[in-house]
Formats: C-alpha cells, structure tokens, sequence
C-alpha cells in the first residue's frame, strides 16, 4: 500500500511539475519572458560590441544602474548608455558570454562571464586579465529596462585582490634588496 501512495505521489508530482506553464506568478505568459530575454541578449550584444545605439530604445528614459563605476547609481538612459560604450575605452578585447538567462514578470536574471584586459588604470591596473563571473538582475518597466543590479562572484574577486596583493608585496621586497 505504501509503495502505492508513493508510487502515485511520485506520478502526481512529475505530471504537476511538467504541466504546460504558460503563466507565471505575475500572469506574464512565455512568450513575453522570451521576447524580455531575447532584448537582454541584444544589449548584451550590444554592450560588448560598443553599439549601444542598436539597443537605445530598451532602455526606459530614467533608467538606474545600481552597477556604476566605483559603485556609484548611474541615472538616466543616456549615462547608462555611455557608461557603457565607454567600458571599451578601458578594456581590451572586451568579451561578455551569457551562459544562462531566466526571466519572470518585470525580471530578467543572467548568469554571465566577463574576460578582456584592462587598457587603463580606471579599474585596476593596465594590462592585468579580467575573467570574473556575475549575475545581472534588471527590473523591466513597461517592458523596457528599467534597473539594474550585477553580483559579482566574491571567491573569484577575493581570489583577484589576494593575487594583487602578492604582486604588491613582491615589488616591496625586490625594492627592500636594493
């Protein structure tokens, strides 16, 4: 008997979880996340090939970037948009790869990999690798982008800074020796 009820509980479960989802908690139906994930893909896109006006209108006119340099919020559609066409006067061979992408409602999640070099010392010092992973969220607004928020991996970044500070030390110790 028992494994009779857990035999239908198990069947109940898998036909529950693979029911067509054509809505999601907010109403919004698949195919609108689709269209909101295809639109994040092109700024990507976008983002990595300098391009930023093939994208403009995704942006919502009062767009905020929770992300900006230094951590600061960048307002605005066109200080976001230049923010980052600028990002490839300051890294080299600037790649961004979406290795997945989920989006629900108003929100759109990516996992991403960043890599390139840094051309400058505006975001740490000039011809040191980028390769950092992250996790972007934006907040749509009447199915533009409205916010948005990135995560970065905190072991890759302790990992980065530990490996400065080694290279930092070093240069210490070999002008001690002379």
């Amino acid at each position: 008997m028992k494994k009779i009820y857990f035999s239908s509980l198990a069947i109940l479960f898998f036909l529950v979880a693979c029911k067509d989802n054509s809505t999601t908690a907010t109403g919004n139906d698949n195919s609108q996340n689709e269209k909101n994930i295809e639109n994040n893909l092109k700024v990507y896109k976008a983002i990595e090939t300098g391009n930023m006006a093939s994208v403009d209108s995704l942006f919502a006119t009062d767009v905020l970037d929770h992300d900006g340099p230094h951590g600061t919020d960048v307002k605005g559609k066109d200080s976001v948009l230049h923010m980052l066409a600028d990002l490839h006067n300051h890294i080299k061979d600037f790649k961004l790869d979406v290795i997945s992408s989920a989006a629900n409602g108003d929100y759109i999640f990516s996992l991403v990999h960043v890599t390139g070099t840094l051309a400058d010392s505006a975001m740490g010092k000039a011809g040191e690798a980028i390769d950092q992973k992250g996790v972007d969220v934006i907040k749509l607004k009447d199915n533009k982008m409205a916010e948005h928020w990135g995560f970065t991996d905190d072991a890759e970044v302790a990992k980065e800074m530990m490996s400065m500070q080694g290279k930092m030390n070093a240069g210490e110790s070999s002008k001690m020796k002379k």
